[in-house]
């Protein structure tokens, strides 16, 4: 298995990456077309196509913010779910720089209940801290989600500093976000 940076939607493994990420999230959860592209653009994301024998397994989306790694999104194909390839990749994330951060469901529901196990089992811990996710597309409204991170929770003033970097960082890469007027 290895990582495939995508720095354009003019690489070959494009559509089979954009397929994944449409399937795996909801819509509101999504960039449209145009706000990827231009996502593309900031070196601090990073867009990478999970390859197998040169076949698109999966997807791994992440930010490196000042202190933080935020994955924004992973997701696995589902022809190849069960054999690893998520904890393989959780596995090579702990070597970034940075706390490691992610947002998952509220656990309470069977799937969620699941994600959340999965993390777990790789070392993250769920934060106290309240948690909105805020929309990447016009006419949805802000998600309530948990952060989850490696070894250790958060602390107040480091969730607050992680939630303000998000919200001045990534707030131009999202039609929602930017339809505010921020």
């Amino acid at each position: 298995m290895k990582l495939h940076r995508m720095q354009s939607v003019e690489d070959p493994n494009w559509d089979q990456v954009w397929k994944i990420y449409q399937m795996n999230f909801p819509k509101g959860e999504r960039r449209r077309i145009i706000d990827q592209t231009r996502t593309l653009d900031d070196k601090r994301y990073y867009c990478m196509a999970i390859l197998k024998k040169d076949l698109v397994c999966g997807i791994l989306f992440y930010w490196m913010l000042e202190d933080f790694c935020f994955v924004e999104h992973l997701a696995i194909d589902d022809r190849v779910k069960g054999r690893g390839l998520g904890s393989s990749i959780l596995e090579k994330l702990k070597d970034l720089p940075g706390r490691l951060v992610l947002e998952i469901d509220p656990p309470t529901d069977p799937i969620a209940i699941r994600r959340k196990a999965f993390y777990e089992r790789a070392g993250f811990v769920l934060n106290p801290h309240e948690h909105l996710n805020l929309p990447l597309r016009i006419g949805y409204e802000a998600l309530p989600l948990r952060v989850m991170t490696l070894k250790k929770p958060l602390s107040q003033v480091e969730y607050k500093t992680f939630n303000e970097i998000m919200i001045r960082e990534l707030i131009h890469y999202g039609e929602a976000y930017r339809m505010k007027g921020a």
